[in-house]
């Protein structure tokens, strides 16, 4: 199986995301064009405004996908005729695919049951969809991280890196609430909290400034109480 590559973009004109998709024009025998579709030998490209819709392209095209962090999807059925997958293979299956769904409310409440099963293979699936711009979809993706705790601080701390703002917001949100639940090592997240004080986005840097505070109140909490 064939894979196509979705690449993040971030327009230098306004700062927007989008996702490129390659693309194969076919054309008539006249030499028009006749249809584009999504092909990992494609010389021209798909712009899409969320990595849902170019997932949906690419798939509609027979093909399946990489994500812009290099990942390929969490694929239970290769190899595996539909009449052997156990029940956990059928529930997670169901699941994922509905996390592709064009409608928000759908996803949400899908990463929301994905976030019960507590499995750590989801987690990047749930750092992708923080960054998504609808805000229920974020809500969901953040609260199933947090049960994770220190398990995931890796990924979050790697998510401030992100080119997508609203990636970067979510993950300090994540870790804000983790720092409330006394659930996570805050003296790894100095050095990297007080780099996000630089960052170029406003919203971010408010937020970075808040986590911080969390961060230090919660060390020194933690400081008082073994004297």
């Amino acid at each position: 199986m064939q894979y196509v590559t979705i690449k993040k973009e971030v327009k230098k004109e306004n700062g927007k995301v989008v996702y490129l998709v390659p693309a194969l024009t076919l054309k008539n025998s006249q030499g028009d064009t006749k249809q584009k579709i999504a092909h990992p030998l494609g010389n021209d490209y798909f712009e899409f405004e969320s990595v849902e819709e170019a997932i949906k392209s690419i798939e509609l095209s027979g093909f399946k996908y990489i994500l812009p962090d290099g990942t390929k999807p969490l694929d239970f059925k290769e190899n595996i005729s539909k009449e052997s997958l156990t029940f956990e293979e059928m529930v997670y299956n169901a699941l994922i695919e509905k996390t592709k769904d064009i409608n928000s409310s759908v996803v949400s409440a899908a990463i929301s049951a994905l976030g019960e099963l507590s499995d750590i293979k989801l987690l990047d699936l749930f750092i992708d969809k923080m960054g998504e711009d609808n805000e229920a979809i974020r809500t969901s993706s953040i609260n199933a991280i947090l049960p994770f705790g220190n398990s995931s601080v890796k990924k979050l701390l790697q998510a401030l890196k992100d080119e997508n703002w609203v990636r970067r917001n979510s993950a300090l949100i994540a870790i804000q609430r983790m720092i409330d639940s006394e659930s996570v090592n805050v003296e790894r997240l100095f050095e990297p909290l007080i780099e996000m004080l630089k960052d170029g986005n406003t919203i971010v840097k408010t937020s970075a400034i808040i986590t911080l505070g969390k961060a230090y109140k919660f060390y020194k909490k933690q400081k008082d109480s073994v004297r």
